[in-house]
Parts: structure tokens; sequence; C-alpha cells
């Protein structure tokens, strides 16, 4: 899930290359208390799937997923008093994922237990199923939510309509402000009929504050975009709603694993840098989720954390690398967001959920970014069509990346153990730097549908 891992991969990279903007909290209370912001001025948005997917295998039953949610999103209300969870809307997911989607399945399929009719099923494998099945003891919903993806849909409904049930009763005798939402949830639960299509929309305690906020003309499929959208909404509340509830929301905690958010974040701070009044800002923080790690030597073992991510001091340390400095004139301060898009597409052809070059690295590809973004602004000019939304110039960014591409193998050509990283890397391909085209501009919320003409061909239309 998200960008290619490891010591090259650019998580550690950014980790290592703009260290100042990071810093690692127990908890999210932990981290928002550091900041000086209060829990009044705090939306803690969540990505709801990951939640879900970070169960341990030991909870089996209805009811302990219940718990547990209800414990973790506990822990987002006491950081923030406004919680929104997201979840992807598989019917308005981009084909472009299912790639993706099918090497997961595959990957998960020989877990799955055979059943038969006539042996009782460890738990349902399609969406027609009860509340008195669904709540027994005996019925194995891990396997559900790892394995089978057509009972997942009634299971989140079921289980965050009971979630919100549990919080109600949990804050019912404190004195504690609060506000729950789930976006992207049938609130009917496991009331629809089975035959009935899901009617994804809102669950929460304040629908009255919420419903006008995330009710979108377009709807986003994926849970990764809604996180930034969520923030950006209430940002707008701020401006035109100053009555409002969320009008005094001054800190945004963005909870996930999904390291696509780097980029994602990216380039959403450099839309917050054009603001007219940047003194408004909110101050961005991405929490990263990190699980504890065991090791043979206790002194190397680490608790579970959240690596916090100070957006706005990771985008000035990024374009600090890239310009070399903070004080810019103004035709090169005008070269950030472009320069902010030029790494995401560069990023993205390292490996993440869309696309993939192989040789090519985190490491060694900031560099060239930063070659193309000082030295060759004609080419730097060519990302601003991905923010058009329009087909060709969103393509003629093609040349602007396809000139990382080849600074890289110019880079590592002749170096000591690099042969086959320059060999993979020179193979890159027209469809693969169309798919890096694509995945920028999806990254800044100007999906393509079409995406089939992007170089993804599994998505072709049947």
């Amino acid at each position: 899930m998200g960008l290619t891992s490891g010591p090259n991969g650019a998580k550690a990279v950014f980790k290592e290359k703009f260290a100042s903007a990071f810093r690692n909290f127990d908890s999210l209370n932990q981290a928002r208390t550091c900041v000086g912001v209060s829990r009044v001025q705090t939306l803690v948005v969540v990505d709801g799937n990951v939640l879900v997917m970070q169960v341990p295998q030991a909870v089996t039953t209805f009811r302990g997923y219940v718990e547990v949610m209800s414990n973790a999103i506990h822990g987002a209300i006491l950081a923030g008093e406004h919680v929104v969870v997201v979840f992807d809307e598989p019917e308005h997911l981009t084909r472009a994922k299912q790639e993706e989607q099918a090497k997961r399945d595959a990957r998960r399929a020989p877990q799955t237990p055979q059943c038969s009719d006539d042996v009782a099923r460890p738990c349902p494998t399609s969406d027609d199923y009860a509340k008195e099945e669904l709540e027994a003891s005996t019925t194995n919903v891990y396997l559900m939510v790892k394995n089978h993806r057509k009972t997942r849909p009634r299971f989140y409904d079921s289980l965050f309509a009971a979630v919100l049930e549990n919080l109600t009763h949990m804050f019912a005798d404190q004195d504690c402000a609060w506000s729950l939402t789930f976006d992207g949830i049938d609130a009917r639960g496991m009331n629809r009929p089975v035959d009935a299509p899901r009617e994804l929309g809102l669950l929460s305690s304040h629908p009255d504050v919420w419903k006008p906020v995330l009710t979108r003309e377009t709807p986003i499929g994926e849970g990764d975009l809604k996180l930034t959208d969520v923030c950006h909404r209430v940002h707008t509340v701020r401006e035109t709603h100053p009555e409002s509830k969320l009008a005094q929301v001054r800190l945004n905690m963005i909870s996930t694993i999904d390291t696509d958010s780097f980029m994602i974040e990216l380039i959403a701070q450099s839309r917050r840098e054009k603001r007219e009044d940047t003194s408004n800002n909110e101050l961005t923080l991405l929490c990263l989720r990190e699980p504890s790690r065991k090791r043979k030597d206790p002194s190397q073992s680490t608790p579970a954390h959240y690596t916090c991510v100070d957006i706005a001091a990771f985008y000035d340390n990024v374009m600090a690398y890239m310009f070399g400095s903070r004080h810019l004139k103004p035709e090169i301060e005008a070269r950030k967001p472009l320069a902010a898009l030029l790494l995401s597409a560069s990023i993205a052809l390292c490996g993440c959920d869309f696309v993939q070059v192989q040789g090519l690295r985190a490491d060694l590809v900031l560099p060239c970014v930063r070659e193309i973004a000082r030295n060759r602004p004609e080419l730097l000019a060519l990302m601003a069509g991905v923010m058009t939304g329009e087909a060709g110039a969103t393509r003629n960014a093609s040349d602007a990346i396809e000139a990382v591409v080849n600074e890289f193998v110019t880079s590592i050509t002749g170096l000591p153990r690099m042969q086959k990283a320059t060999h993979n890397a020179s193979a890159c391909s027209d469809l693969q730097i169309l798919r890096a085209c694509w995945t920028t501009a999806y990254w800044s919320a100007r999906e393509f549908k079409d995406c089939h003409q992007w170089g993804f061909s599994h998505a072709a239309v049947d």
C-alpha cells in the first residue's frame, strides 16, 4: 500500500533529508499537545480502511471488532473535538486501481479456507447474511474482512453503526464536546435489504453540522484523497461561515499508514501556499501509524507510535532543497508548485499502486528532480498542465518526467553495482511515463476517468 518502502524508499529518504519536519509521538493527543493547539481547534481525519485492516488476527468476532474500533476512534476523539473517518467508495474507485486490487486479492487467496454447503462456514462469503450470523460468536469476521471483498460493505456499514452507538454511550456521562462522522458508509447498516444497492453517504453524531460540508457533487472513490478533501472543506467553512462550530479548527491531523499521502499533501500544501491570506492557513500534521517492532535484542524493539510530519515544514524543506534557498526571487518562487508536481510524478515512478519502473530509487531520483527544477525551467513549466484538468496539457508533462528518468540513468551509468538498475531504468516506456502523468493529476484531485487511455490497459471497459 502506498509508495515503495525500504531504506531507499520515499519515506526513509524524506525522514533523512528533511528530518526537521518529522517527530515521533506515542499518541495523537500527545502530538496535538506538543503542537500547542487546543482540542477544540483540532480536526482528526482517519483512514477507515486502514483502521479496519490493522485489527489483529486474534480478534475474530463482531463484538471484538466493535471494541477495537471504538478504542482506536476514542483515541482520536481525545486528540480532536471533530473526528471524520473516511472510506473508499468502491463504485467510484478509479479503474486504474484494479490491477493493484487483483494483486492483493491473489496474495490473500491462499489464506481463504475452503468451505462447502454441507460444512459449517467459518464466515459468510457474499453480501447475503443477517445480523444474527454476523454477531454469532462462531462467525470469524476476520476472514470476512481479509479474504472476502464482497462481504466487506455490509460488514463496514454494520460495524461503524455499532461503533457510533458504542461511543455515544461511552461519552454520555462525560463533559466532553465531540463529533464523529463516517464518510462513505450506508447509514442503514444491517437494515439494508440484501438485494438493494448501497447508498453511501454520512453516518454522523452531528449530521446537521457535517452533511452540508461533506456532500459532494462529484464523489471521491479513494479514501486517500478524501483525507485531504475533508481538510480543504473545513477550511472553506472557516472562510465562509465563521459562525460554524468548525470555524475554530486550526489543526488538521491526518491519520493513515498510506505513504501516498506524502505526495498528496505536498501538492495540497503548494495550493495552500498560494492562498491570498496565508496567515489564515491551518497547520497540517500527517500522522503515520507505526506498528510495534519486536527484536531479539530488546533494546532494538520499538513500541507502536506515530511518525508525525509537519506538512508546511516538509514542503518548506523540500523546496529549499530544490532551489537552494528559502529566500527566492518571485520568478523562482512561482516554480515551487511545479517542482512539487515533478517530484510527485518521479516518486510515483519509483513505485506506487499505479506505476513502477524497476531500477528507479527515491534516494537517487531526488537530486535528478532538483537538477531539472533548478536548471531546466522550460521543462519544469510543462508540469503546469497537470493542474488544468485537460488531458492534452497533462500529457505535455511527459517531457519533464522523461527528463528526470534520463538524468537518473546518466547519473548512475558506470557506478558499481548499478548495472541492472541502469538497464531497467533505461527501459522505462512511454506508457509508464503516461501513467505517472495520470497519477500526478489523480493525486492533485484532477482524476481522468478514462484511465485506459493513460496506459492502464487492464482498465479498459469490457
